[in-house]
């Protein structure tokens, strides 16, 4: 019987007939039964990956404003090492459907299970790599998925403040629509394309603790990577749930912004390096 390709929760996957050079390629529109959103991505595995010589794998998330293509380089780079990647647009970003809201693993979590479920995978194997909200989304998945490792890239940092810790309280709403106003200029002052339910996705924020989700992954390897100038998620914000964080980690402090660490080359070298270590040692 012929493989024309894979079905996870009701979307079908077909497989591209062109070969590259040292990869294969599938694009896919995974809708889930439980909310219908069509999210739209890529799988790109190593030429050489097959039933009988699996290979560990990666989820890539991009951050909040961004798509799927701000994570590529990373991907093709892991696939040049023997590693198989997922890239995706989260919901409502890029071409797919929906709007981000406080859901923020769900799509990673139906990544993974995708991802996992190629004959050509090992699912033992693979890693949760984030970048900012991506990040974040990554490490809520992890409590579900259980990676080999996770890699967190300008990963933003608990919330303190009763005032944004709890929604009920008077001072929220205000807080609540001057970071809606601040945010809409924002997109629309670099042309960022995104839809957003705010109400949804700032109660949701408030309410994530990263030091808990990261007390659950003890046996789970961690690196985190940051940049100095990086005024949105500083480092010295995050580094005391870093210090709480249990089992292996690590860190990677570098001069430069926010995208740095998805954007410059050899620190991707260098993080793409401690992945496939992880992966495959």
């Amino acid at each position: 019987m012929n493989d024309y390709g894979y079905t996870i929760n009701s979307a079908t996957l077909p497989r591209d007939e062109e070969k590259f050079v040292e990869r294969k390629e599938m694009r896919y529109r995974l809708s889930p039964v439980a909310n219908g959103i069509k999210v739209n991505g890529k799988i790109m595995l190593p030429a050489n990956a097959s039933a009988s010589n699996l290979v560990p794998g990666a989820v890539l998330c991009h951050g909040f404003g961004a798509d799927q293509n701000v994570m590529e380089s990373s991907a093709l780079l892991l696939v040049k090492k023997g590693i198989a990647t997922i890239v995706f647009d989260l919901r409502g970003h890029g071409s797919s459907e929906g709007c981000l809201d406080g859901n923020f693993e769900t799509d990673v979590i139906d990544a993974w299970r995708l991802l996992t479920s190629l004959r050509e995978v090992d699912s033992s194997r693979v890693a949760l790599i984030g970048h900012s909200l991506g990040a974040l989304s990554s490490i809520l998945a992890a409590k579900i998925v259980k990676p080999k490792a996770i890699v967190a890239l300008s990963c933003p940092y608990d919330i303190n403040g009763r005032g944004l810790k709890d929604p009920s309280h008077k001072v929220f709403p205000l807080v609540r629509w001057a970071v809606t106003v601040i945010w809409r200029f924002a997109i629309l002052f670099t042309g960022q394309k995104v839809k957003v339910n705010w109400k949804k996705f700032l109660e949701s924020w408030s309410q994530v603790k990263l030091s808990s989700a990261l007390a659950e992954l003890g046996e789970c390897d961690k690196l985190f990577v940051f940049s100095e100038d990086d005024r949105l998620t500083p480092y010295k914000k995050f580094a005391q749930i870093y210090e709480k964080a249990p089992g292996p980690k690590q860190k990677m402090l570098t001069r430069g912004s926010h995208s740095t660490p998805v954007e410059a080359e050899i620190l991707r070298f260098e993080w793409v390096g401690w992945v496939v270590s992880a992966l495959t040692v």
